[in-house]
């Protein structure tokens, strides 16, 4: 079922409780799972770190590959998660968090058609009075971090591209049964063009804590062998 979000409001969700689960259902079908830089390290061990462009902004967004076939997730087998780093994309399901510019403040959605909601399982989001429960305000502290992270990723990325670093690769893959396949769309860091960068460069990036990110992203690509298909 596709994900629907409506602002959460304790008058409307009063009754609503949050099975503690991850959501699945909805990501069972992404071929990419969105990632933010402090996720590199933890995530480089699970699965390839890529950059995807978005062809209408143009803008860069690291993501996790989670299959070479488009609407297929390898990492989801059996309603379950496989690999031993979960992305925070999952984790803040059946949330998500914008900016409301109006009131200068963090907008909390709730998916309404999310299988872990119900009346009857689950942890309660709102007490008696209507105000936060305990699982409500820790969702909440999650959601504005993962918020927080985004936009220090942009930051990230536009550091990336001001050094010209990202570039379109095409992924060659050695299939299990030896044929060669290549997959094109993908941009990655350019480890010459980093190499050449100046000392100075080089300082910016390692005093902004993007270089650990970088070697992370590039020794993730060793997991590629993880997103084939059986």
């Amino acid at each position: 079922m596709t994900a629907q979000y409506v602002p959460l409001n304790n008058n409307v969700h009063k009754n609503i409780k949050v099975k503690q689960a991850l959501e699945l259902k909805e990501f069972e079908k992404h071929h990419m799972l969105p990632l933010v830089v402090q996720e590199f390290m933890p995530a480089a061990t699970s699965f390839p770190i890529i950059f995807a462009k978005n062809t209408e902004s143009g803008e860069f967004q690291p993501v996790a590959i989670t299959s070479l076939k488009p609407e297929s997730n390898q990492f989801i087998k059996d309603g379950k998660w496989t690999q031993r780093y979960v992305p925070m994309q999952l984790r803040v399901a059946p949330f998500i968090a914008g900016p409301d510019e109006a009131n200068q403040k963090l907008m909390i959605g709730i998916n309404q058609n999310s299988e872990l909601l119900s009346e009857d399982e689950g942890v309660a989001l709102f007490d008696e009075q209507g105000e936060q429960t305990e699982f409500l305000k820790d969702r909440v502290k999650f959601i504005g971090q993962l918020f927080d992270f985004r936009e220090m990723t942009k930051q990230f990325v536009k550091t990336l591209a001001d050094h010209d670093l990202l570039h379109p690769k095409t992924l060659t893959v050695n299939g299990k049964d030896g044929a060669k396949a290549n997959y094109d769309g993908i941009y990655m860091v350019d480890e010459q063009k980093l190499h050449q960068l100046s000392d100075e460069a080089k300082l910016e990036l390692f005093n902004k804590g993007a270089l650990s990110a970088i070697y992370a992203h590039l020794a993730s690509l060793n997991q590629i062998d993880l997103v084939m298909s059986n």
